[in-house]
């Protein structure tokens, strides 16, 4: 045999040698199920450890200890046992009575996670949907979030599901509908199906309207649906089919013989005005004359509901556009909520002069019709900051306030003078305001610092959604929240994993170039690269590394591991990190 023949052999079974060791080093790996089993009933950090590493053991061994966990007195450790057991899928089942069971806990964490597992693991029986449907209009937003993810996962008999939604969001408090339709209307093209089968059902038609109007063009595949719903026997249900393919703009012009025809012949004004503003948005001439046209009957409302339309087609015609404003103003003190609601809409749509609105605003904001509300907040939210006044004294009025805090929200780093009057609300005992005024701080972002004496209380509180939240608007606040890093490193030690990443993910924000901040945040950013049930957090994590530069290092390999499997923010924060 010549050397190089012998050379070559002897390298072939050095790999062979070094494959066969690799792989009884992944054999050994395998987790302890018995061990991990017996840690599960320890309690504390071991238990909780074990929860989570019985999530790489087979099914048959782990699901049933996982199972038993659910039993737990710890909360905790429930939380980490129903998500691990959502990594199973189907082979989870028999786990299934015990999640439902937690739908009805009183800890929305539970709530949120049991939806979570019974989502990805499946419900054959259907036993869990009747609690599953009504935790989408729950008050909190992680658990309406992961009870809707959970309802399309499960990809329910629209025969079974629709009627009990549809009777949930009839009965529901209608300052919970408004989050729950936005929140259906964000999952886009996923309830694309769905919707077209609603559109179908007579009583599920109306909130299918009302998520496709707030999908806007996302719902132009909807069109024909929506166009067929014009024949339904329900005028609400109609104007708000035409208010949707207004909102759906230009790509909605295959139903406009169908608009035209409601213009023409419906005999429910409300249902007149949807159809004309349907037509404005459409921009088409054939809709002009159409709309000149009505404009000339006797129905005082219909006349300046076309002017308006007009006026969008032609947004030159800024004598027009007055006109109609004022008219539509007037309308505002109908009666009927229906033509309140339609004037709200154009009001928003037309951006009309802050002169003409501020005489309304606190009476629209009042109105018990939620689509009112919905509208002029839009308005408001349009004019900007110019209307300040009345909303900040909004955030007095039990009645105002939420709506006044949304407003704040959606205005973000253009509302800092909101700061103080925001900061002073956050003295209310309900935790449920002093979340969303938290959120409000946030989204100010660094000219929001004032306020950060006000919100370091919450990072020691035992609400977990409220430390959530302050963790959130003080990382918003970039090195502005510098004085809060004390109180938030001790969080990095939590026994809760979100908290641990929000915290890591605030520090990062707030302390990039703190090597003591770094050192313990870098770790806890690594590991949140990894797949989660908040789809969001493997970007924000990547975000949150790169903004440690060099001192993130370490978090390379599991970088480019993320980036392989199209995180983007990874691949962005591998060049960061490189520099």
């Amino acid at each position: 045999m010549n050397m190089k023949l012998e050379t070559a052999m002897k390298a072939r079974y050095l790999l062979l040698f070094a494959a066969m060791l690799f792989c009884g080093t992944l054999s050994a790996a395998e987790p302890d199920v018995a061990k991990l089993t017996t840690e599960l009933k320890a309690g504390g950090d071991a238990s909780y450890e074990a929860a989570d590493e019985l999530a790489d053991a087979p099914a048959d061994k782990a699901v049933p200890a996982l199972t038993e966990a659910l039993d737990s007195k710890d909360v905790e450790l429930q939380r980490r046992a129903a998500r691990s057991l959502a990594q199973f899928g189907k082979e989870a089942d028999s786990a299934v009575p015990k999640l439902s069971s937690l739908l009805k806990s009183p800890v929305p964490k539970l709530r949120a996670y049991a939806a979570y597992a019974l989502g990805k693991i499946g419900d054959k029986d259907m036993a869990a949907l009747p609690q599953l449907v009504k935790l989408v209009t729950d008050e909190d937003a992680m658990v309406r979030r992961n009870a809707l993810e959970a309802m399309l996962d499960l990809n329910l008999d629209p025969d079974k599901s629709l009627p009990i939604l549809v009777n949930v969001l009839e009965n529901a408090d209608p300052a919970l509908v408004l989050p729950v339709l936005s929140e259906m209307a964000e999952k886009g093209e996923q309830a694309l199906p769905r919707l077209r089968t609603a559109l179908k059902n007579e009583r599920a038609a109306y909130w299918a309207c009302l998520i496709a109007e707030a999908m806007g063009p996302k719902a132009a595949p909807l069109v024909p649906e929506l166009t067929e719903v014009l024949k339904s026997s329900d005028p609400g249900t109609r104007m708000h089919a035409l208010i949707a393919l207004g909102e759906i703009g230009p790509e909605a012009k295959p139903a406009m013989e169908a608009v035209i025809n409601a213009l023409d012949t419906d005999t429910v004004p409300a249902v007149k005005y949807s159809a004309a503003f349907a037509l404005a948005s459409m921009e088409a001439s054939k809709a002009t004359d159409a709309l000149k046209k009505a404009a000339e009957g006797e129905d005082a409302f219909l006349t300046l509901i076309s002017y308006y339309a007009v006026a969008k087609l032609n947004p030159n015609d800024t004598m027009m556009a007055q006109t109609a404003a004022t008219f539509l103003v007037e309308a505002m003190k109908s009666e009927d909520a229906n033509v309140r609601a339609a004037a709200a809409h154009c009001l928003a749509n037309l951006e009309a002069s802050p002169d003409l609105l501020q005489p309304i605003l606190a009476d629209a904001l009042r109105d018990a019709d939620p689509r009112v509300v919905a509208k002029i907040t839009d308005a408001i939210v349009k004019m900007g900051p110019q209307a300040m006044p009345e909303v900040v004294k909004g955030l007095q009025d039990e009645k105002l306030r939420w709506v006044s805090v949304s407003i704040i929200r959606r205005w973000g780093e253009a509302a800092p003078e909101a700061v103080a009057p925001l900061t002073e609300v956050l003295s209310t005992d309900d935790p449920q305001f002093q979340g969303e005024v938290l959120m409000a701080i946030g989204a100010i972002g660094d000219k929001a610092a004032g306020a950060v004496e006000a919100v370091k209380p919450f990072l020691a509180g035992e609400s977990r959604g409220l430390k959530l939240n302050a963790l959130y608007a003080l990382g918003r606040m970039h090195q502005g929240a510098l004085s809060a890093k004390g109180d938030i490193m001790p969080l990095l030690d939590s026994d809760d994993s979100f908290t641990k990443f929000a915290a890591a993910w605030a520090l990062a924000n707030i302390a990039p170039e703190d090597e003591e901040a770094a050192a313990k945040a870098v770790p806890i950013l690594t590991e949140s690269l990894a797949g989660t049930e908040e789809g969001y957090v493997p970007g924000e994590a990547a975000k949150a590394l790169s903004m440690f530069g060099e001192k993130a290092k370490s978090a390379l390999p599991a970088l480019k591991k993320a980036a392989d499997s199209g995180n983007e923010a990874a691949a962005e924060a591998i060049k960061a990190i490189s520099k």
